[in-house]
């Protein structure tokens, strides 16, 4: 992810503005344990970067939390990653052993119900940045590529930046696009209606 590439995501119209950044833990001592190849510093340079560039990018990410020798600063410098970024989707687990992998040998296991609060809180803050930044959504017109019927008379597609966007509409709109005023939003699919 040099400034090339960001440069050419940002200014090619063919390449849809969401981006996929698997981040793992915001602790550059716990990425060093996972031998990820980058640090907190670097990650947080590119992602900024990318939302400096192209506004409304739509990053999502992957956090394992409570990695054996994960320790509460550690984990502090995740949400600090979390606070910074602003991810509009977060995958996320608790760290579970995989036969054959190092970490399977390590001995510094987090503590189960440590590693349980730690996921629910992240789950929880990740849950009040989503809806700060659906809630934005409201009123804003976006262009959306319908794929798809669902139940209850919609049609749904996704807008250039990934969201689920739902309207009440007639199948025919299948594989076009228009243009969608958003009138309800939701963590996981917004409501619109269409005005082109």
């Amino acid at each position: 992810m040099d400034d090339a590439f960001l440069e050419e995501f940002a200014s090619n119209d063919k390449i849809c503005k969401s981006m996929h950044m698997p981040i793992q833990s915001g602790s550059s001592e716990i990425l060093k344990m996972m031998k990820r190849g980058y640090n907190k510093e670097w990650f947080l340079n590119r992602a900024l970067k990318l939302r400096e560039l192209v506004p409304n990018v739509s990053i999502s990410t992957d956090i394992i939390v409570a990695f054996p020798g994960e320790s509460d600063d550690d984990f502090k410098e995740t949400i600090d990653v979390m606070r910074q970024v602003r991810f509009e989707q977060v995958f996320s687990f608790k760290y579970s052993s995989r036969p054959l992998t190092e970490a399977a040998e390590m001995t510094n296991t987090v503590d189960e119900e440590v590693a349980s609060e730690r996921l629910a809180y992240l789950q929880g803050f990740q849950n009040s940045i989503t809806d700060e930044v659906t809630n934005a959504l409201l009123g804003k017109t976006v262009e959306v590529f319908f794929e798809e019927s669902r139940d209850g008379g919609f049609i749904a597609g996704r807008s250039d930046n990934n969201f689920l966007i739902k309207v009440y509409a007639d199948a025919s709109l299948l594989g076009t696009f228009a243009k969608v005023k958003i009138i309800k939003t939701g963590r996981m699919s917004q409501i619109g209606e269409i005005i082109a």
